[in-house]
């Protein structure tokens, strides 16, 4: 149920944000260039803006799912922005396209989203210079911004975000051209491979106001958990390791499988990871619009929560508990980040990279024990699915960021190379679907 001004009004007084307002407009004015650029291809009169797939990837296995229309997620995206930011901000603000519940996500399914193609390019595109330029003249107009406008300002920049990594594995998923255009070398691995102990202990999994710029519902409230010693692989799995476990017969062998793994895995004949193909006695990867061969050093990536899990059971391991992954992100919550109490630029893969890099770059990003990239390059799926914290709160603003997913969506931290920095923190919780492979997902592992 929603909330009325005044109740929004209370509870968003509890927020403890400390952004200033120059740090907000700088913010503000960066998602929007980026959302611009990112969403250009659109203006490619070939491009309609509701190009669908019905097998899941190019060169590659189904796995049933697909994207949502590129002009709807546009629209998505401008609609957050109107209802609910601006209209929370602003006295008698109306919702200034018509249909605009069409860009609600849970009030219209995925074929209505394709079928309703009454709002242009232009319009949209117009759409979104208007709530970016309204937004902008209400923060140079206001003198003081509280922590109220600065939680609503900050949700509708960090949900933008979100949408921004799912238009560039859209544009994958297409098999568009990269929009973020940089190239990466690879070189040969500096580290080898070995099995870290991580000394168990108690901490506090979860957050608190105040701890982050900002802290989502589904991350409160913090709480003590005791974590017992176990081991981790130093480094994320790599193409390598994933190319033995195909030839080994990975995808073939049922005891690697869970049971529900076995199921979607026949059910969709998944034999190959997502954008692998067999040619000429060699595996290539589809990467966007090009191919390329196998990498070693680059980390296993569109890697679904079943393919995980066996890949684990493979190494003799099994995906890390998200109690677990948070204790190792946080040193036994003694840091706010695996390397310390301040996000560092150039600590992770992070902020629209343009690409996957080596499992052992960013070694100065390294936990106390020594792992690497627990922040950025690829999502890092978890055994649990999301629940709530004891004492969960619903968002105020946002009520359908947490609670239609807990219980069957499976928890991913750590972000990946297609989210900004001011997003990603240990804490921060993803969720999708176990059969997800569109997104940046890769694995490590525990014993």
């Amino acid at each position: 149920m929603e909330l009325s001004k005044d109740e929004k009004y209370d509870r968003l007084g509890e927020k403890v944000i400390k952004l200033g307002k120059s740090i907000l407009l700088e913010n503000l004015e960066n998602v929007i260039d980026l959302t611009k650029n990112i969403t250009s291809f659109l203006n490619d009169d070939d491009i309609t803006g509701f190009e669908r797939v019905s097998n899941i990837g190019i060169e590659s296995e189904s796995s049933g799912q697909e994207t949502n229309p590129l002009l709807w997620e546009l629209g998505h995206i401008c609609y957050f922005y109107d209802y609910h930011c601006l209209k929370n901000l602003l006295n008698n603000h109306k919702i200034v396209i018509k249909d605009g519940y069409i860009y609600d996500s849970f009030q219209t399914n995925r074929d209505v989203r394709y079928s309703f193609k009454e709002h242009s390019k232009d319009l949209l595109f117009e759409y979104l210079e208007y709530v970016g330029y309204s937004l902008k003249e209400y923060l140079k107009n206001n003198l003081q911004v509280n922590e109220r406008i600065t939680y609503l300002i900050m949700l509708v920049i960090l949900h933008n975000h979100m949408h921004l990594e799912s238009f560039i594995f859209s544009q994958k998923l297409l098999g568009y051209s990269n929009p973020i255009d940089k190239s990466f070398t690879s070189n040969n691995s500096i580290l080898n491979y070995e099995w870290i102990k991580i000394k168990g202990g108690s901490f506090y999994q979860g957050t608190f106001e105040g701890e982050y710029d900002i802290s989502f519902d589904n991350e409160m409230p913090a709480f003590k958990k005791e974590v017992k010693d176990f081991y981790v692989l130093n480094m994320l799995v790599n193409e390598d390791m994933l190319l033995n476990f195909v030839l080994e017969g990975g995808y073939s062998n049922e005891k690697l499988w869970s049971v529900n793994g076995n199921n979607w895995r026949k059910s969709k004949n998944i034999k190959l990871p997502m954008y692998w193909f067999y040619k000429k006695d060699k595996y290539y990867i589809k990467e966007f619009n090009n191919y390329r061969e196998i990498n070693k050093n680059l980390p296993a990536c569109h890697i679904s929560w079943y393919e995980a899990e066996a890949i684990c059971k493979w190494l003799g391991g099994r995906l890390p508990t998200e109690a677990e992954w948070e204790y190792m992100a946080t040193n036994a919550g003694e840091t706010k980040y695996p390397w310390g109490s301040d996000m560092e630029k150039n600590k992770g893969n992070l902020n629209y990279s343009g690409g996957l890099c080596n499992v052992d770059k960013y070694i100065n990003s390294a936990n106390d024990d020594g792992v690497i990239q627990l922040i950025g390059n690829v999502w890092e799926w978890c055994q649990n699915p999301i629940h709530p914290y004891d004492g969960y709160r619903i968002d105020p603003i946002y009520r359908e960021f947490s609670y239609p997913f807990f219980g069957f969506k499976k928890i991913l931290k750590g972000g990946s190379w297609a989210v900004p920095d001011i997003l990603i923190n240990p804490r921060y919780r993803n969720a999708q679907l176990p059969d997800m492979r569109m997104q940046f997902t890769g694995v490590r592992v525990v014993k």
